[in-house]
């Protein structure tokens, strides 16, 4: 700013905006911008003049902010790089990432990457000399990291003990309570989740071919949505043999009501897209959850992400199964990412605790996570993606064929890809497909999935073009590409 340049702080979550302007403003004045998807169009117009006009110094807001009107931009932060609320899933879809990094490039503006645990590929490329790494050694503040602890909800079971509520969660929520002290749970689910797994020995149901959990359709069906296996779902655990095999997982509306009852005499606030729908409500939950109007805060993903409640001594993480076991090669990733998060919001201003219940305590991003040790993490899951082929060791392309014929879909489907698979320029090229995505149908459109994979991307520039070109002899089909 003082050599007349222009900043963008983009930031993952809308709910995040509040404490983020109020630290911004405090510093910068009212040379601040704000753009977030909940401003009215004229609240929009007003700011994006402003931006054009040279009355804002700081542009803040989510992925859509990246796009202000900046004449002199200087500097592009990206905080939490890791969160993939950063990927812009809709038609034109995008990853904030790729199009600061171009951004960057055409103004000659410098380029932050900020996160407490960066994504497997930008802490790659970090360690071969691609991108600077600068490390904060030292909390902010300089208070202590909080105590992290796992309890294995297996052996809560062993002893009758079936409520979500670990009998160490228990008792530490009452003691917190006593002290006028305040708790975050944190569920990573509104609904319920799709996985099966086994409580007794903790393992969850993978795909034999794709090392990936198997998604349970209607039809009591599970199906890997990278291969297309499927297979009947057991009625005993594959592993151990245990009857106690189901669906895993309770939203965040059941455990506020589960809440209420355990502990009637607290305060419960809740917090996930549902309880935040109307303009400001997040907000507003924040700013009263920060001056005390409440003893417990539940929510989802969007209360872990930055926020910095002073009084919050204690955080439990209801089941960091839910995260563990998406069909997904970055669920361990994710779940690293959420857990640490989530324990870093205890003990900000005074001693802190967090509690991970788990069914699996001895996976390594859980493991990891409870060290807050994310080179250790980083070590095991670049060996895995490493093993199995996944980003950052090669670079993988997912097209999404659709088109509102079903029969016509899976003809051109099948044709277009033998057609790469047969070319001889793309014979170290693997390909997985067509399958049928998790869900098959959207607004009438039918779905079919590819997964492409190569170690040069230029290849799978070459295997997009080609697609293209194949696609032009059915025009009732269209494809959407997805990079790693």
């Amino acid at each position: 700013i003082s050599k007349g340049y222009k900043a963008i702080v983009l930031i993952p979550e809308i709910s995040l905006t509040y404490q983020t302007v109020l630290r911004m403003a405090q510093h910068f004045g009212n040379r601040v911008a704000i753009i977030n998807s909940k401003l009215s169009k004229n609240e929009r117009f007003y700011q994006f003049d402003r931006i054009k006009n040279d009355d804002a110094d700081v542009i803040i807001g989510p992925r859509s902010a990246i796009f202000a009107p900046v004449k002199k931009l200087g500097l592009i932060v990206i905080d939490e790089e890791h969160d993939s609320a950063y990927k812009n899933e809709n038609v034109p879809t995008f990853n904030v990432r790729d199009v600061a990094k171009k951004l960057s490039e055409i103004t000659n503006a410098s380029l932050l990457l900020a996160s407490a645990t960066p994504t497997p590929e930008t802490y790659n490329r970090a360690m071969n000399g691609e991108i600077k790494l600068l490390e904060l050694n030292t909390r902010a503040k300089n208070t202590s990291l909080p105590r992290v602890s796992i309890v294995d909800m297996r052996e809560e079971l062993k002893r009758g003990n079936r409520s979500i509520f670990s009998e160490k969660l228990k008792s530490l929520i009452e003691d917190r309570l006593k002290k006028h002290e305040q708790i975050m749970l944190f569920m990573n689910r509104r609904g319920y989740s799709s996985f099966v797994s086994c409580r007794s020995c903790g393992e969850a149901i993978k795909c034999k071919h794709c090392d990936v959990t198997m998604t349970l359709h209607n039809n009591n069906r599970l199906v890997c949505h990278y291969c297309g296996y499927s297979m009947e779902l057991p009625k005993i655990c594959p592993e151990c043999g245990s009857k106690y095999i189901a669906n895993f997982g309770t939203g965040t509306q059941k455990l506020e009501a589960m809440t209420r009852a355990e502990f009637p005499n607290a305060k419960v606030l809740r917090m996930d897209t549902d309880s935040v729908s109307k303009k400001n409500a997040a907000n507003d939950m924040i700013r009263d959850f920060a001056r005390g109007d409440a003893d417990i805060l539940i929510g989802t993903q969007m209360i872990v992400k930055g926020h910095d409640f002073s009084n919050v001594t204690l955080v439990g993480i209801m089941a960091a199964d839910t995260s563990l076991y998406v069909s997904n090669y970055t669920s361990a990733q994710r779940t690293f990412e959420l857990l640490t998060q989530a324990a870093g919001r205890a003990g900000r201003a005074k001693e802190g605790e967090a509690l991970i219940q788990t069914y699996k305590p001895e996976n390594y991003a859980i493991v990891a996570a409870a060290a807050q040790d994310y080179k250790k993490y980083f070590e095991n899951e670049i060996a895995y993606r490493s093993l199995l082929g996944y980003p950052p060791a090669c670079y993988m392309m997912t097209v999404m064929f659709s088109s509102i014929k079903e029969e016509e879909l899976d003809i051109s489907a099948k044709k277009i890809i033998e057609s790469i698979k047969s070319d001889i320029k793309f014979k170290k090229t693997i390909i997985i497909g067509p399958t049928t995505p998790a869900v098959s149908k959207v607004k009438d459109y039918y779905r079919k999935l590819v997964y492409i994979k190569n170690t040069n991307y230029d290849i799978l520039l070459d295997v997009q073009r080609k697609i293209e070109e194949n696609l032009t002899a059915y025009k009732n089909v269209g494809a959407i590409y997805d990079f790693n």
